[in-house]
């Protein structure tokens, strides 16, 4: 009968563990398959998961739906609605990280990623390592948090 006492105690403290454990969720804002699989790859290495938003409404939605949103990806290639999603997202919660890819790597790209609220602009082609190193930089996923 003890060792059944001692079990629960055990089994209720992996369950309070696993309650503070944080999965970063991320919106995924893109068309490019390339870019899709990329950020799976690189969500896996941190342990994320993503929701792909086909549109700048669903995107929005997303954005105001899920208060546990940790961050967004936003691919500009997606034609100038990538732009329009990043404006408004910074308009609606300023606190929301994004980080921008593009196909362009002129530093103009750049520079109207970062004014309209962009925390990184990365040129395509994007690795996974790349993606990976630009997030821990960015302090939008602490490792040692996850495994507390």
């Amino acid at each position: 009968m003890r060792g059944n006492s001692q079990l629960l105690r055990s089994a209720n403290s992996y369950v309070r563990e696993l309650r503070t454990m944080k999965t970063p969720f991320i919106l995924l804002f893109t068309n490019d398959n390339e870019l899709k699989d990329l950020v799976a790859q690189a969500l896996s290495e941190i342990g994320g998961v993503s929701h792909l938003a086909r549109d700048v409404n669903e995107a929005l939605e997303t954005v105001r739906c899920a208060p546990s949103l940790d961050f967004a990806i936003v691919d500009f290639e997606h034609g100038s609605e990538g732009l329009t999603l990043l404006r408004a997202i910074n308009a609606l919660c300023r606190y929301l990280p994004v980080i921008v890819v593009t196909g362009d790597d002129d530093s103009r790209v750049a520079a109207v990623a970062y004014t309209n609220g962009a925390a990184a602009c990365l040129a395509k082609p994007v690795s996974a390592a790349q993606l990976v190193s630009t997030i821990r930089k960015l302090g939008l996923f602490e490792p040692e948090l996850a495994a507390a």
